[in-house]
């Protein structure tokens, strides 16, 4: 049933995922946040000759993974990690946040209500329904402790990490199927349903264990009966990264419950119309499903484009100092016929590259640099303009290196080739990582017309 597969991705282009305006905003206010924590830490320095500073701070959760949804927005947080070095903070986790109440203490004004202890973070709620959580954290020698109720090891960085290689392994489909049953759980604001990491975690199991070579609806359909057949015969959710136990309360075991118990309201009755092949009752129990008209209507909606932009701070660590500088080398691979045969062009930062007349080429980057190996080279492509958000192709994501003639990526290749596809402004980010550090970066401008 290619319609369904159709009104499927439209479907999640159109409703599901949060355009990037919305993320756009929510980073704003992070940042803003982030701001007035660092001024309170001045201000409360000043004030009681001190001397505490903010080591680093990153994005986790949903917006971190690019797996936020549009119902999420009128009531959303998002999840920062502030880190402070071990030496510097008090022992008692008690006493750390009540630290960081006291930082923010001069812009209260701003919050809908004081910041508040929770146990894993500190909350901060505005006005506008949405609300920030600061995950307080300890580092010293790269080893990083989470304040919870206790110090616990934790590196704020490996969900984030497990998330990107599970979605990369699984070829983008984790973050497809998570958010089309965050979305699920969210259509209906009385359900008590576990939340976004659970779900992640439960889709990421079940893709393990079923085909993936099929359509979008129908894996969808594959998942949540995995789902509900795993937590019948297991309740237990474990943190991938540490194998904590998520599942640890009465409350956390009824939503995992309620979660099983809402996919079966829908599982039979989807699977016994895709199994009668009636195309319309499809489109009718998939309406239900995700308490919708939109695979009903006529109206054919332009898609969104997808916001996978990952951030080099969420992977790794970052030398504060960046004391060493790098240059990108950009060569035009003129490859029409055949790959020995052909020759390298340089290119200059932001020269301009023709669509029709350089289409069959390829883009080879590379760095030159004094910088001793071993090290790891990562590269962000990062597409702009009308013709890529038409054919949903921003990217933004963070790669290794590739070869020329499979294209596949390649932990061991220092070079990325990269097609001349979509006109805009677009840019090539490269990123030195040594000893687990980014310890250099730098920009290529690719302005394609």
């Amino acid at each position: 049933m290619d319609k369904i597969k159709n009104l499927m991705n439209n479907f999640y282009y159109n409703e599901v995922i949060l355009p990037n305006d919305k993320v756009t905003e929510l980073r704003e206010k992070k940042n803003i946040n982030i701001t007035r924590l660092k001024d309170g830490i001045n201000k409360y320095n000043e004030d009681n000759n001190t001397d505490y500073k903010l080591y680093e701070n990153l994005e986790q959760g949903s917006i971190a993974m690019s797996t936020a949804i549009e119902p999420e927005y009128d009531d959303f947080d998002i999840d920062v990690a502030i880190i402070f070095e071990k030496e510097k903070i008090p022992l008692s986790t008690d006493e750390m946040k009540d630290l960081i109440i006291d930082f923010l203490k001069p812009y209260n004004y701003y919050f809908k209500e004081n910041p508040k202890k929770k146990n894993n973070c500190i909350r901060i709620e505005y006005q506008d329904n949405y609300h920030i959580d600061f995950a307080v954290y300890r580092v010293s020698n790269d080893y990083y402790e989470h304040c919870g109720l206790n110090w616990t090891e934790r590196n704020p960085r490996s969900i984030n990490n497990w998330f990107h290689e599970q979605n990369n392994l699984y070829d983008d489909k984790l973050r497809k199927i998570t958010r089309l049953i965050k979305y699920f759980s969210k259509t209906r604001k009385d359900w008590d349903i576990c939340g976004g990491f659970i779900i992640t975690i439960l889709v990421n199991e079940a893709l393990a264990n079923i085909t993936l070579d099929v359509d979008i609806d129908k894996l969808l359909l594959d998942v949540i009966k995995s789902i509900s057949n795993r937590i019948n015969f297991n309740t237990s959710v474990k943190n991938p990264t540490n194998n904590q136990e998520l599942i640890n309360d009465d409350k956390n075991k009824k939503r995992l419950k309620n979660l099983k118990e809402k996919l079966d309201e829908h599982i039979s009755d989807i699977e016994n119309a895709y199994l009668n092949n009636d195309e319309e009752d499809v489109k009718r129990k998939w309406n239900k499903f995700f308490k919708t008209d939109y695979f009903t209507t006529d109206s054919q909606q332009r898609s969104r484009c997808e916001d996978n932009e990952m951030f080099i701070e969420n992977i790794y660590s970052i030398d504060k100092l960046m004391p060493i500088k790098f240059e990108i080398k950009c060569q035009r691979y003129i490859s029409k016929d055949n790959f020995k045969n052909s020759t390298y062009v340089n290119c200059f930062d932001n020269q301009k590259f023709s669509i029709t007349q350089n289409r069959d080429e390829k883009l080879c980057f590379s760095i030159d640099t004094t910088i001793p190996k071993p090290y790891i080279l990562l590269w962000k492509i990062k597409n702009n303009g009308n013709y890529a958000i038409e054919n949903n192709s921003l990217r933004g994501e963070i790669y290794y290196g590739n070869n020329l003639n499979s294209f596949a990526d390649d932990p061991q290749s220092f070079k990325r080739f990269e097609s001349i596809s979509f006109k805009g402004n677009h840019y090539v980010e490269c990123y030195l990582i040594k000893d687990n550090k980014c310890i250099a970066k730098s920009r290529f401008n690719v302005n394609i017309e």
